[in-house]
């Protein structure tokens, strides 16, 4: 086996740490000269995509990649992967959120901190959702959510806002747009081939439960059980929605069954009249349709966590009041 490294310079918890980073891996692989290993920094956006399928393709070995970042980073390091048969990725994280591995569980973080365990650990198998020609692993929103993750994002970068007032960032852009009214649209959904068209302000399709730190607004996503799961929200009173939105991002949909749905599926399909601003696992697009398919145990990623508890959903339950 060989082994991979993408580092993401820009990447939250990174700047000004790539020479330790890189010293402590050189460190670490001389106490173990039979493994093989290679550094790539990366140089601008989605250099990571064609650099790790050029490298896994070209080696005759299974190569262990690993994603030294943020969600962004793994990203591009899983879109680079998909259909390679000799890969397996691990998630060194280093990012503002590192979304995906909240799924473990609070505290899981720290195992996925030491590189000693990630470089010695097993793998799991885990689903990715496809999204026309890009891949993600945690979710994708579409409308007011998208607006709100979209412009919060460039709030916290350019105030250079700390990522423990994130969240609070992207409530209030949520209720700005709630106040303008202008998320709703007409949109035409299937499920499965059910038919579910309407008007709705924001829709998301999750494979796992979060899309920021700590807000878990699909307590029913697992990303080992060949599903993805759809929520629709529907036009709320302005009077209602910081309320309505508020539950909706702690999991506690169930309280307003008026304004959201809940379906599952593994085909997904979206269109409307208007553009769709669409994010995927923190990757803005814009269309105005768009196919969601759920690629079954597609990723194999490593797991310091005890491989038993992978079997099942981890840390996340509706709230129920």
């Amino acid at each position: 086996m060989r082994h991979l490294f993408i580092i993401n310079p820009k990447a939250g918890q990174l700047k000004g740490r790539i020479d330790d980073i890189v010293q402590n891996i050189r460190v670490l692989f001389a106490n173990f000269p039979e493994l093989g290993y290679y550094i790539h920094i990366t140089r601008w956006k989605r250099d990571a995509v064609g650099f790790v399928r050029r490298y896994v393709s070209d080696s005759p070995q299974i190569v262990r990649v690993y994603a030294v970042g943020g969600t962004g980073t793994f990203f591009e390091v899983i879109n680079g992967s998909m259909g390679l048969a000799n890969v397996q990725i691990a998630f060194w994280p280093f990012g503002n959120e590192n979304l995906f591995l909240q799924y473990f569980g609070e505290g899981k973080m720290e195992h996925f901190h030491s590189l000693r365990n990630l470089i010695f650990s097993e793998v799991a198998s885990f689903d990715v959702m496809r999204c026309g020609n890009n891949y993600g692993i945690c979710n994708a929103s579409m409308g007011m959510e998208t607006l709100a993750a979209r412009d919060g994002d460039n709030i916290i970068k350019l105030a250079n806002v700390s990522p423990s007032l994130s969240n609070m960032i992207y409530l209030a852009v949520g209720e700005y747009y709630g106040f303008k009214k202008k998320t709703e649209q007409s949109y035409r959904i299937r499920v499965d081939g059910k038919e579910l068209d309407g008007n709705y302000i924001s829709l998301m399709a999750a494979n796992q439960p979060y899309n920021a730190n700590g807000l878990c607004p699909a307590p029913e996503a697992v990303p080992n059980d060949g599903l993805l799961d759809l929520y629709l929200v529907r036009p709320v009173p302005y009077i209602q929605h910081f309320a309505v939105m508020l539950d909706y991002v702690r999991g506690r949909y169930h309280k307003w069954p008026v304004f959201i749905s809940h379906v599952r599926g593994k085909k997904i399909s979206v269109s409307s009249d208007r553009i769709i601003p669409i994010c995927l696992d923190g990757e803005y697009f814009y269309d105005s349709h768009v196919d969601f398919e759920v690629v079954p145990r597609a990723v194999d990623l490593a797991c310091p966590c005890p491989a038993g508890r992978l079997l099942v959903k981890i840390g996340v339950e509706p709230v129920h009041e």
